[in-house]
């Protein structure tokens, strides 16, 4: 009897994030395009020092958001008229003034403690860059949260798409018109954030004034905390391995790493939509208080995306070098392996994320803190230890068993606020575990052979009810694009079986 539930009661959470995925997909492939004319046009070194700038940028986000980012969009989506959504407007904008101008000023004074730490990975005449676009990342994303809370899911992703865009045609102007060096990327990277910002904010639909009310701040600081906290966590075991990489070794072996990350990263990105449109309405349903509905989309939706994660990292394990070839070159051939294990801690990671998403929608935004400190404890200890052993095979290892760890966790808080199905997400992980045992025990070789083990895995998912025909029925439907011709011949198909 299939454990499988015939899908969430809510077509609104499948049809949004439809709407969102459309515009992640346009920018998963307009970032994966940008990515290999930077390898192909730019030396490695460069594109070394570029990432390792833009994972300090997104550290100084994660300790100066002081939760605003998850706490806004919450209080918003639950604000019950106009007025009150915009002092959460007018107080988030506040707050994020404040602590852009203290995290740029430490930014810039700290630059010398950021130097010594990285040593050539980050020379000082990069690190004064860092304030500038700590400064513009930091406002998109709040204009981006703000947007999330009002429901505009539609415009996130357009302004996403905005930043994706941009980067790729001024990267193509400047590859053609001036010399190719890490200012470039920097000066288009600040451009394209400008643009991005800039439609997002005119889109948020709320009066934009600037209030500032004593108990707002309160509310918004007190359940946002604890998040902030989170929050750095969460940058420690998802970007650690890539900072101690640079402590270790070198700009060349940062730039490795971030090709064999690409994808798994343009992935994590793809599950940005679904997120977006799960946690606020998963938090109105909260409180509306509709235990049956939260337990049902939430096992469901963990059984799916554990599907759908593990069957990328099959694909990584049987056809990482060929890809890596294709869409980089040859010379990242080494980042084969290291690119298939990041697509396993990709899964766990997924699961992890959606379980704490729950956790934080139904109210508890102490224990995904809890959750993390783990995380990143064993991420932060694997890797100071793997990497100095074993290079960046090492780091890909320490950060999987550091997500791995955590998963646990998150299942025990969850049970105590709502119901979880352990097959939702055991089931999938121990048939990928066994299939991939068999692929690397006998390492098939041929192209034909490598598909017929993928085809295996996949046949096998769907006998052991891991995903269903309902599945494939629930989501054309409530799609509400069942009439586009293709997909309606599928449906009555389905329905057939």
């Amino acid at each position: 009897m299939s454990d499988a539930s015939s899908g969430p009661s809510n077509p609104r959470v499948v049809s949004s994030t439809i709407s969102l995925s459309v515009y992640s997909v346009l920018g998963l492939v307009l970032g994966l395009v940008t990515t290999i004319l930077i390898t192909h046009k730019f030396p490695s070194d460069a594109f070394g020092i570029y990432t390792l700038i833009l994972v300090v940028i997104s550290f100084l986000g994660q300790i100066s958001t002081l939760g605003i980012e998850t706490s806004v969009p919450r209080f918003i989506a639950g604000a019950k008229d106009d007025a009150r959504k915009e002092q959460f407007f007018g107080v988030s904008i506040i707050l994020r003034g404040i602590v852009v101008v203290v995290a740029g000023l430490l930014a810039w004074f700290g630059s010398p403690l950021l130097t010594s730490l990285f040593g050539q990975s980050l020379l000082p005449q990069y690190v004064l860059y860092v304030p500038l676009l700590f400064a513009l990342e930091s406002f998109r994303s709040l204009f981006r949260a703000i947007l999330q809370g009002c429901l505009v899911f539609s415009k996130i992703g357009m302004s996403d798409l905005i930043l994706s865009l941009s980067n790729l045609v001024l990267l193509i102007g400047f590859i053609f018109g001036t010399e190719r060096t890490i200012n470039v990327l920097i000066l288009i990277r600040a451009l394209s954030s400008i643009a991005a910002s800039v439609f997002a904010f005119v889109a948020i639909p709320i009066k934009k004034r600037l209030i500032f009310r004593a108990d707002i701040f309160k509310e918004v600081i007190g359940f946002g905390f604890p998040l902030q906290i989170n929050d750095i966590l969460g940058f420690i075991f998802l970007r650690i391995d890539t900072v101690v990489i640079a402590a270790f070794l070198g700009p060349t072996d940062i730039a490795l790493y971030e090709v064999a990350r690409k994808i798994p990263d343009s992935l994590r990105n793809l599950y940005t939509p679904f997120r977006s449109v799960f946690y606020p309405i998963l938090a109105k349903i909260s409180a509306e208080g509709d235990q049956a509905a939260i337990a049902e989309f939430l096992s469901h939706a963990l059984r799916i995306l554990a599907f759908i994660t593990l069957l990328g990292a099959g694909i990584s394990l049987l056809f990482g070098q060929e890809i890596i070839r294709l869409l980089f070159s040859a010379a990242y051939d080494s980042s084969a392996p290291i690119f298939a294990v990041l697509m396993i801690n990709l899964c766990f990671s997924l699961m992890g994320n959606i379980m704490g998403t729950t956790i934080v929608a139904l109210g508890d935004s102490k224990k995904p803190m809890i959750i993390n400190s783990v995380n990143a404890a064993a991420s932060w200890i694997g890797a100071v230890i793997l990497v100095p052993l074993d290079g960046l095979m090492g780091a890909a290892t320490a950060t999987t068993l550091g997500t791995i760890l955590a998963v646990p966790l998150n299942v025990l808080f969850l049970k105590r606020l709502a119901q979880v199905k352990d097959s939702a997400y055991l089931k999938p992980v121990l048939v990928f575990g066994v299939w991939a045992a068999i692929v690397l025990a006998t390492h098939p070789t041929p192209f034909w052979l490598k598909s017929i083990y993928l085809f295996a895995f996949i046949l096998g998912c769907g006998f052991l009810s891991i995903y269903t025909r309902q599945d494939l029925d629930f989501l054309i439907a409530e799609s509400q694009i069942a009439a586009a011709l293709p997909l309606q011949k599928i449906r009555l198909w389905a329905s057939r079986k």
